[in-house]
């Protein structure tokens, strides 16, 4: 299995499917597996019309395939396909800004895996849209767990 098919089944199991556009955890809009934007670049919105299956899966993987373009760029050393793949999918969630300039790609490069991988759950915040305030989000922190256990090779079960 190679990274993009690992980040692939990682962000099915943990972005979920659905169809019609929705808003995220975050108040942003999304469709199929957590995409912000459709193929053509456009953002979704309410009005995004709904996706087939086939279609998420077309998007999420060509989503993919332009971050890890991005994160080979950022990356310095070697990683095997179960490395890229967890941190293809934490660059997914965070944001390629964000991982740019994380503690995480900085372990990575310096050839400290362990340190890179106790990184993970540290991306366990979400801003509480009410108050402002970063606030553990128990979704993150599960998130993190799967994707640190992927990245040390224990990949989850596939989505059916």
């Amino acid at each position: 299995m190679d990274s993009l098919a690992v980040a692939a089944l990682l962000l099915r199991r943990l972005e979920g499917l659905r169809l019609a556009p929705y808003r995220d955890t975050a108040g942003l809009w999304t469709i199929g597996y957590g995409n912000r934007c459709l193929a053509d670049g456009s953002p979704v919105t309410a009005a995004t019309a709904p996706v087939t299956e086939a279609a998420a899966v077309a998007l999420l993987t060509g989503t993919v395939a332009a971050l890890r373009v991005k994160l080979r760029a950022l990356v310095h050393v070697s990683l095997s396909a179960c490395q890229e793949g967890a941190v293809l999918s934490w660059q997914y969630n965070v944001g390629t800004s964000a991982a740019a300039s994380s503690t995480l790609l900085r372990l990575l490069n310096a050839g400290r895996f362990d340190g890179a991988s106790a990184q993970f759950p540290v991306w366990n915040k979400i801003r509480d849209r009410a108050t402002g305030r970063l606030v553990v989000s128990q979704g993150l922190v599960n998130r993190r767990e799967i994707e640190r256990a992927a990245f040390l090779g224990r990949l989850p079960s596939p989505v059916s």
